[in-house]
């Protein structure tokens, strides 16, 4: 079984109506996966009877997105009673219990101890009384004739959280669980309005086009003032350049005045 730990799957709020689906029976999981199979591998926890989950969206047409505390999973559509609405108290809260077995217990990411260490997350020692209560599940018997449940939990420890499965033979003091007894009309959903959250779908910002056009300018501007200045010659340069042509063509002129003063006539009395 998958262990979902504070896992977005892919939530989604909607614009207008926020939903919650009750249990209204027992016997109603919250699901890792959007799927029925015939093992039960698949199955989070038992959602406490009377309790809710936050519906997240449709997701096929069996399942629901859903999210129960801070743990998200699916829940099959005919399972749960749609209300809109939000309940003071929509999870079971403050809910905890103990370890009482001398050894410890270990929290494991699936409900079986066969598995060994593979499945083990962390121990947790005698007496310890800081585990926060899901709700629970059908897993193995690990131990002959004591049942097969198990309870979903978080375990914090030296400000870490870990998220798992105890087997509940090794546990008391377990918290009494009133149902409750708020009223609501049940409604059927309208999702027409989603607004996707997901991180792994990214998240989109909606912007005018006049600030789409000021925004394109701004990141294209620097780029063609870079190009501008490694094309065309800088004035300096340029001044530079002029200035060392004047100077050739004066040069020039002047070797040719020479060469044209070169020749003269001499006297002819020079010679005598």
């Amino acid at each position: 079984m998958l262990l979902f730990c504070n896992a977005n799957i892919g939530a989604t709020t909607f614009a207008d109506n926020i939903y919650y689906g009750r249990a209204t029976a027992s016997g109603i999981y919250l699901y890792s996966t959007p799927e029925i199979t015939t093992d039960k591998n698949n199955r989070i926890f038992e959602i406490p009877e009377t309790y809710f989950v936050l519906l997240l969206g449709d997701e096929n047409d069996l399942f629901y997105r859903a999210k129960y505390n801070d743990i998200y999973g699916f829940v099959l559509k005919n399972e749960v009673s749609c209300i809109q609405g939000t309940p003071q108290k929509p999870y079971v809260t403050n809910a905890t219990f103990r370890v009482f077995t001398p050894n410890g217990a270990n929290l494991r990411s699936s409900p079986n101890q066969t598995l060994g260490t593979t499945n083990l997350i962390t121990s947790i020692p005698f007496l310890e009384t800081n585990l926060m209560y899901y709700g629970s599940c059908e897993g193995e018997e690990a131990i002959s004739y004591k049942g097969n449940i198990w309870y979903y939990c978080k375990y914090v420890s030296q400000n870490q959280e870990y998220f798992g499965y105890i087997y509940s033979p090794l546990c008391d003091l377990l918290t009494n669980i009133v149902q409750n007894d708020e009223v609501f009309e049940y409604v059927t959903p309208n999702f027409s309005k989603p607004s996707d959250e997901s991180p792994n779908k990214g998240d989109y910002l909606s912007i005018s086009n006049p600030w789409q056009i000021i925004i394109i300018v701004l990141v294209c501007l620097p780029c063609i003032l870079i190009i501008y200045f490694l094309f065309k010659p800088t004035s300096i340069a340029t001044k530079s350049i002029t200035k060392q042509q004047k100077k050739k063509g004066k040069h020039k002129k002047k070797i040719s005045k020479l060469k044209h003063s070169d020749y003269y006539e001499l006297d002819s009395d020079y010679f005598n």
